[in-house]
């Protein structure tokens, strides 16, 4: 509804700009070089190209903001010859080239000027966080750039002692570092159902790569209905996890729900050792098995 809504107001803000060039000159003064007239202009198509680079990002989250910017200023001015064409058949009136150029300045201006506040505006990002230990160091990190939302989205966790235990820890980090946290409902049972006939594959095999799809796929669905600039998670810090396994399901699921995927890999430049460190500093509990029961049987025995 709301994308709809950002597709008309461009849509009417077009008809009324061609109710005001349908009126006869008996109505505005004949010149078009006058200051009154020259401000008319530039704002009617200042507005005009904010509403449809509004429109385009609306649609399309993934669109270059280079590419919808110079496309706004196209689409404006080519309305804007088409309106000089329409008042060549309105009574008193011409077609005028210098009204075209005030067109295409105000148009110019409407761009710049969303740049200029989307410059200064923070994307925001919605980061999954495996466990306090990850989501601290990582959420810390990436503040300096985005405004970051941790998600805590793991139903695999097993059993759900060892689940309420991060997530109280995951809630712990987010007061300490300011940052908001969305949990879902922990259902175990459904993620077993998932995984199903894959409960002896081995660590990095085909039942931990369900469990990214899983993971990854509800947080970029999240991400996309929060109107989120950006996803990713924290999976890629541990040494244990198939970095480039997570970067093809990020990219899918990047398609999928058109919310754009940062594909890091945290666990570079010494991640996965600053993670551990920051969580001893904090005094964050530390797990010895990554979550399911089959993690745990197989490596930590």
């Amino acid at each position: 509804m709301i994308k709809l809504a950002k597709t008309l107001l461009p849509i009417a803000w077009m008809g009324l700009i061609f109710i005001l060039s349908d009126i006869p000159v008996d109505y505005f003064p004949e010149s078009t070089t006058n200051f009154q007239q020259i401000t008319a202009h530039n704002f009617l198509y200042f507005v005009l190209s904010l509403l449809i680079i509004i429109a385009i990002l609306s649609w399309r989250i993934k669109a270059k903001m280079v590419n919808a910017a110079l496309t706004a200023v196209a689409v404006s001015v080519l309305y804007g010859i088409s309106d000089e064409y329409h008042q060549g058949f309105v009574y008193g009136r011409f077609v005028s080239f210098a009204d075209l150029f005030f067109d295409f300045f105000g148009a110019c201006l409407g761009v710049i000027f969303y740049l200029i506040i989307h410059k200064k505006r923070k994307a925001k990002i919605l980061l999954h966080v495996c466990c306090a230990g990850c989501g601290a160091y990582i959420g810390k990190l990436l503040k300096k750039d985005y405004n970051v939302v941790l998600y805590f989205y793991n139903p695999s966790i097993y059993p759900i002692s060892e689940y309420n235990t991060r997530l109280a820890e995951a809630k712990r980090i987010a007061q300490k570092f300011n940052l908001k946290l969305l949990a879902e409902e922990y259902d175990h049972n459904k993620w077993l159902d998932k995984i199903k006939g894959h409960e002896h594959d081995s660590e990095r095999g085909e039942r931990c790569f369900i469990c990214y799809k899983d993971r990854m796929e509800s947080t970029a669905q999240k991400a996309q209905e929060g109107k989120f600039d950006y996803f990713s998670t924290t999976l890629t810090v541990s040494p244990r996890k198939d970095a480039a396994e997570i970067s093809k399901i990020g990219k899918k699921m990047a398609e999928k729900y058109n919310v754009e995927f940062l594909d890091k890999d945290f666990k570079k430049k010494d991640g996965f050792k600053k993670s551990v460190e920051l969580s001893k500093q904090l005094n964050l509990y530390r797990q010895n098995y990554c979550g399911c029961e089959f993690s745990g049987t197989q490596i930590y025995k």
